[in-house]
């Protein structure tokens, strides 16, 4: 005789699946705000270049979120989608605006996702770019010395081979 007790977590697991492919194809049909043209509602909207949640590695998911939640908590100072230089030492005052504002966000965290949002080619473009650091509030703090715009360039060119290869790398591998 069977329990039932299997039969209602393999529901419960089934709903969760389909709750979890209908967010993501909700993510991938979402547009950003500077492709979308007042007075042109009837234009085809192209989706954004966002990574879909299903690609993703637990870490990268987990990264995702965190970031998130960062320019919930900060969005004059963090963008995913246009990025500023962060001032040198903003782990600190990020630090101490957390304590300030009795949020949990623990210091392991808060540095992976700094390391995260940091690393990214967006990012690396913006210092390449050059241009003002900026504080938590927005405001223009320091300067991105020549020395970090080569070091950001040099990066960045590392960065674009690695995926390069990895691209290759699938081709070759499915064969296409």
């Amino acid at each position: 005789m069977r329990s039932t007790h299997g039969k209602a977590d393999h529901q419960q697991k089934l709903r969760y699946a389909t709750k979890m492919v209908q967010e993501t194809q909700q993510q991938d049909k979402t547009t950003s705000a500077y492709k979308v043209m007042p007075g042109n509602q009837n234009a085809q909207q192209k989706p954004t270049g966002a990574t879909p949640w299903r690609h993703m590695t637990k870490r990268q998911r987990k990264n995702r979120r965190r970031v998130n939640r960062l320019t919930e908590l900060w969005p004059d100072l963090f963008s995913r989608e246009a990025p500023k230089p962060l001032k040198v030492g903003i782990f600190d005052d990020l630090m101490q605006d957390l304590a300030v504002r009795g949020l949990a966000f623990g210091p392991g965290a808060l540095r992976a996702t700094l390391a995260s949002y940091a690393q990214s080619p967006r990012y690396y473009r913006a210092l390449v770019a050059g241009g003002a650091r900026y504080d938590l509030k927005g405001q223009p703090c320091g300067e991105v010395t020549p020395q970090e715009q080569q070091d950001a360039e040099t990066r960045l060119m590392a960065l674009n081979e690695k995926r390069k290869r990895q691209r290759r790398a699938a081709k070759e591998k499915t064969g296409a």
